[in-house]
């Protein structure tokens, strides 16, 4: 009877741990922490698997030393974890020195020895989110059949935060993203000009050592005209066409917005000491890109504008970006396009 008392508070402490907030991490951290007190075990981790590579790694592990698995990856099949996660089925293993499906890596780079293991996997409708898994008995007994029930309903409320995190993920990435180029929007460049702000030195303080970037502004010259001359849709293309020239010369980490009808932002990180170089680099390479033809529609052109310094200042930078480019729109003379 107490067990059952146990189990069924094990069970409504993991329904509001879900429930009571919308940090994923607190909640898979809060869920560990009551495996950890529930069940007698020497190592207990949670494994979330990449859907980039089919390979699982550990987010949160607790007995072992965290620094030795932290780069370690299983792939799909490897390993009692990698077994679980190919077929989506639970295993419990009494003797792992006689299950030919365990692999030794892990306890190489830690020093530990598994005996038995129990691992669930975390799965919500058909996709997979990773894997718990529960390493020997403290006492050195076995891990029963309840107890293996008991674990894989747990995974199945931690099913359910990664489910519930990823819908999350979802509905902010869309509101922080234009929907017809799949840039960062205005809203988002609000979050970066807020969290530079926040960070920013006293005036006081020199720059030298401060993050610095470049800032790029880009307009589409004349964009009315085409939508008027060409229908939206075409000056919607223009506008992909844009968006995809300016990102072509960008990397991975730089930040590209469009915060506007037909304007574009560009945000470059850089060593303070490269940007006034790095920024010339952009001038002529926006020189060489404004001015091409559409298949079967406008000739485009566009109006640029950059500034450079230091992060902190992120608001005056777009602003001085700005007056630049517009500048430059109210200077530069008509040229054929290429």
């Amino acid at each position: 009877m107490e067990e059952l008392v146990n189990i069924k508070k094990l069970y409504s402490s993991i329904g509001k741990i879900i429930t009571s907030s919308l940090e994923f991490g607190v909640i898979l951290e809060s869920i560990m922490e009551e495996i950890h007190l529930f069940f007698d075990a020497a190592n207990w981790s949670l494994m979330r698997l990449d859907p980039n590579t089919d390979e699982l790694f550990f987010i949160i592990v607790k007995g072992i030393d965290t620094k030795a698995v932290e780069n370690i990856r299983l792939g799909i099949g490897e390993g009692i974890a990698g077994t679980v996660a190919r077929t989506k089925r639970s295993i419990f293993v009494s003797d792992t020195s006689r299950d030919r499906r365990f692999s030794d890596r892990v306890d190489r780079a830690t020093g530990f020895k598994t005996k038995s293991v129990m691992a669930v996997p975390i799965v919500f409708g058909d996709t997979l989110y990773g894997v718990i898994e529960l390493v020997n008995r403290t006492t050195g007994g076995l891990f029963t059949e309840m107890e293996h029930v008991i674990l894989q309903t747990i995974a199945d409320y931690a099913a359910i935060a990664f489910a519930n995190a990823a819908l999350y993920e979802q509905a902010l990435q869309r509101s922080l993203t234009d929907p017809l180029t799949g840039l960062f929007n205005r809203a988002k460049l609000d979050q970066v000009i807020a969290e530079a702000e926040k960070t920013a030195l006293p005036r006081r303080r020199r720059y030298d050592n401060e993050p610095a970037v470049v800032v790029i502004m880009v307009d589409v010259d004349k964009f009315k005209e085409i939508n008027d001359g060409f229908g939206h849709p075409r000056g919607d293309e223009v506008l992909k066409e844009v968006s995809r020239i300016i990102k072509s010369r960008l990397r991975y980490n730089d930040m590209l917005f469009r915060i506007g009808g037909d304007e574009f932002l560009a945000i470059v990180p850089a060593p303070s000491e490269q940007v006034e170089k790095i920024e010339k680099r952009f001038v002529r390479e926006l020189k060489k890109l404004s001015g091409f033809t559409m298949a079967d529609g406008p000739d485009v052109r566009f109006s640029y504008g950059t500034s450079s310094g230091p992060f902190q200042r992120i608001r005056d930078l777009i602003q001085k970006a700005d007056a630049s480019m517009y500048h430059h729109k109210g200077t530069v003379k008509e040229k054929p396009a290429r």
